[in-house]
Protein backbone atom coordinates (compact mmCIF):
# COMPACT_ATOMS: atom_id res chain seq x y z
CA UNK A 1 0.00 0.00 0.00
CA UNK A 2 0.95 3.92 -0.40
CA UNK A 3 0.90 4.65 3.09
CA UNK A 4 3.83 2.35 4.20
CA UNK A 5 6.36 4.57 1.19
CA UNK A 6 9.04 6.99 2.87
CA UNK A 7 9.15 10.31 0.59
CA UNK A 8 11.52 12.60 1.05
CA UNK A 9 11.68 16.23 0.44
CA UNK A 10 11.57 18.84 2.85
CA UNK A 11 9.19 20.28 5.57
CA UNK A 12 7.65 23.49 5.64
CA UNK A 13 9.72 24.68 8.50
CA UNK A 14 12.20 24.24 6.54
CA UNK A 15 11.13 25.67 3.33
CA UNK A 16 10.37 29.20 5.27
CA UNK A 17 13.35 29.00 7.00
CA UNK A 18 15.26 29.31 3.65
CA UNK A 19 12.39 31.83 2.13
CA UNK A 20 13.81 34.22 4.91
CA UNK A 21 17.79 34.03 4.42
CA UNK A 22 16.73 34.20 0.64
CA UNK A 23 14.59 37.48 1.39
CA UNK A 24 17.29 38.50 3.81
CA UNK A 25 19.97 38.61 0.99
CA UNK A 26 18.21 39.68 -1.39
CA UNK A 27 17.08 42.76 0.86
CA UNK A 28 20.87 43.33 1.61
CA UNK A 29 22.10 43.37 -2.24
CA UNK A 30 19.39 46.20 -3.16
CA UNK A 31 20.10 48.28 0.29
CA UNK A 32 24.25 48.12 -1.27
CA UNK A 33 23.33 49.07 -4.69
CA UNK A 34 21.29 51.76 -3.71
CA UNK A 35 23.86 53.28 -1.67
CA UNK A 36 26.52 52.73 -4.23
CA UNK A 37 24.12 54.75 -7.02
CA UNK A 38 23.53 57.03 -4.65
CA UNK A 39 27.28 57.94 -3.99
CA UNK A 40 28.52 57.84 -7.29
CA UNK A 41 25.92 60.78 -8.58
CA UNK A 42 27.72 63.92 -6.71
CA UNK A 43 31.01 62.86 -8.48
CA UNK A 44 29.20 63.02 -11.87
CA UNK A 45 27.85 65.85 -10.93
CA UNK A 46 31.30 67.84 -9.75
CA UNK A 47 32.64 66.53 -13.16
CA UNK A 48 30.19 68.11 -15.29
CA UNK A 49 30.53 71.29 -13.46
CA UNK A 50 34.11 71.39 -13.77
CA UNK A 51 33.74 70.79 -17.59
CA UNK A 52 30.82 73.16 -17.47
CA UNK A 53 33.67 75.93 -15.83
CA UNK A 54 36.38 75.20 -18.53
CA UNK A 55 34.15 75.97 -21.27
CA UNK A 56 32.38 78.59 -19.93
CA UNK A 57 36.27 80.02 -19.72
CA UNK A 58 37.50 78.76 -22.49
CA UNK A 59 34.40 80.71 -24.51
CA UNK A 60 35.09 84.11 -22.69
CA UNK A 61 38.77 83.85 -22.46
CA UNK A 62 38.82 83.03 -26.42
CA UNK A 63 35.76 85.40 -27.15
CA UNK A 64 34.17 82.61 -28.81
CA UNK A 65 30.35 83.80 -29.18
CA UNK A 66 28.90 81.08 -31.57
CA UNK A 67 26.53 78.42 -29.76
CA UNK A 68 28.80 74.89 -30.02
CA UNK A 69 28.89 71.59 -28.85
CA UNK A 70 31.12 69.40 -27.57
CA UNK A 71 31.33 66.02 -26.45
CA UNK A 72 34.02 65.08 -24.02
CA UNK A 73 34.33 61.13 -22.24
CA UNK A 74 30.79 60.72 -21.67
CA UNK A 75 29.42 64.31 -21.37
CA UNK A 76 27.66 65.90 -24.56
CA UNK A 77 28.79 70.13 -23.59
CA UNK A 78 26.48 72.58 -25.41
CA UNK A 79 27.66 76.26 -25.13
CA UNK A 80 24.71 78.73 -26.06
CA UNK A 81 25.26 82.34 -26.73
CA UNK A 82 22.23 84.99 -26.80
CA UNK A 83 21.31 88.55 -26.51
CA UNK A 84 21.00 90.16 -23.29
CA UNK A 85 17.35 91.59 -23.39
CA UNK A 86 18.42 94.44 -21.13
CA UNK A 87 21.68 95.58 -22.14
CA UNK A 88 22.24 95.61 -26.22
CA UNK A 89 26.29 95.46 -25.97
CA UNK A 90 26.32 92.17 -23.91
CA UNK A 91 25.88 88.48 -24.22
CA UNK A 92 24.14 85.87 -22.30
CA UNK A 93 26.60 82.69 -22.11
CA UNK A 94 24.98 79.01 -21.55
CA UNK A 95 26.50 75.92 -21.07
CA UNK A 96 25.20 72.97 -20.35
CA UNK A 97 26.52 69.43 -19.47
CA UNK A 98 24.12 65.81 -20.36
CA UNK A 99 24.91 62.59 -19.66
CA UNK A 100 24.68 59.92 -22.19
CA UNK A 101 20.92 59.63 -21.19
CA UNK A 102 20.62 63.56 -22.49
CA UNK A 103 19.87 64.37 -18.98
CA UNK A 104 21.06 67.70 -18.28
CA UNK A 105 23.33 67.20 -15.04
CA UNK A 106 25.02 70.83 -14.59
CA UNK A 107 23.82 74.80 -16.51
CA UNK A 108 26.08 77.36 -15.82
CA UNK A 109 25.27 81.29 -16.92
CA UNK A 110 26.75 84.46 -17.45
CA UNK A 111 26.77 87.48 -18.84
CA UNK A 112 29.61 89.23 -20.70
CA UNK A 113 30.37 92.55 -22.45
CA UNK A 114 31.07 91.77 -26.08
CA UNK A 115 32.17 95.16 -27.81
Amino acid sequence: MALNRKYKGSTLVEVLVALAITSFCATLAVIIYLNIQQSTLPFIRIKASELADKYLNEAITNRDYFDNQYTEEEYLIKKVITRNTTYSDCRDITVSVFDINKKKLVQLQTTINAE
